[in-house]
C-alpha cells in the first residue's frame, strides 16, 4: 500500500484549504492509499536554528513535534503541502516545517527523501493567479533541493471565508489525486 501525508498548514480546520485537502485525502483513500493528515497548527514546531546538527544523522536537536512530522514524511510516498496563501507565501505553520526540512539533507547536502513525490494545494482570496507564484517558487526550489518530484498542484483563487472554494478546484484536486494513484 502506498502512503501519503498531508501537511495541513492552515490555522482554520473549517476553512477553504480543508476542502482541497479533504478532496485529496478522499480520492487517495478510494484508490487504496493510507493517508495521514497532520494539522500543523495543533503541533509544537519551533523554528530552525540553522545549527546543522541534523546533517550527520537527520535528527534535529530541537525536541518537539517535528520528530513525528519527519517520521510520517519518511514513511510516505507522497507529501501533500496544503496551505492558504498569506502575504504571497505559504502559511507560517507550513513554513516552519519546510525550514526544518534541512534535516532531510545529509552532510553533502544529498537528500534523504529523494524519489518521493510532492503536490501542493493552495487557496487564496485574490482572483489574480500570480498571487500564489512566490509560494510556488518556494515549493519548486524546496522540492528541487530535496530531489522530490513535483507531481502537480492545484491553486484555488477567489476563495471566500469558509466554503468559498469553487467546485472546479475540488474536481481538479480529485483528478490530481487519481492521476497519482
Amino acid at each position: 500500500m502506498k502512503n501519503a501525508v498531508i501537511l495541513f498548514g492552515s490555522p482554520r480546520k473549517k476553512g477553504n484549504t480543508v476542502e482541497l485537502a479533504g478532496a485529496m485525502s478522499a480520492a487517495l483513500k478510494e484508490k487504496g492509499w493510507g493517508v495521514r493528515t497532520l494539522y500543523l497548527n495543533d503541533l509544537n514546531i519551533r523554528p530552525c536554528q540553522g545549527c546543522y546538527v541534523c546533517l550527520p544523522d537527520g535528527v534535529c536537536r530541537i525536541n518537539d513535534d517535528m520528530k513525528d512530522v519527519r517520521k510520517y514524511i519518511m514513511e510516505s510516498d507522497l507529501i501533500v503541502y496544503a496551505t492558504p496563501i498569506y502575504w504571497f507565501g505559504p502559511s507560517g505553520q507550513l513554513k516552519l516545517v519546510m525550514d526544518r526540512s534541512i534535516a532531510f539533507m545529509d552532510e553533502n547536502f544529498g537528500s534523504r527523501i529523494e524519489g518521493k513525490k510532492a503536490v501542493t494545494l493552495t487557496t487564496f482570496g485574490d482572483e489574480d493567479m500570480d498571487s500564489c507564484r512566490p509560494a510556488i517558487e518556494i515549493f519548486e526550489k524546496t522540492f528541487d533541493l530535496l530531489k522530490v518530484a513535483y507531481a502537480g498542484r492545484v491553486d484555488a483563487p477567489g476563495c471566500q471565508p469558509q466554503g468559498g472554494v469553487k467546485r472546479e478546484y475540488i474536481d481538479k484536486t480529485r483528478a490530481l489525486a487519481e492521476s497519482l494513484a
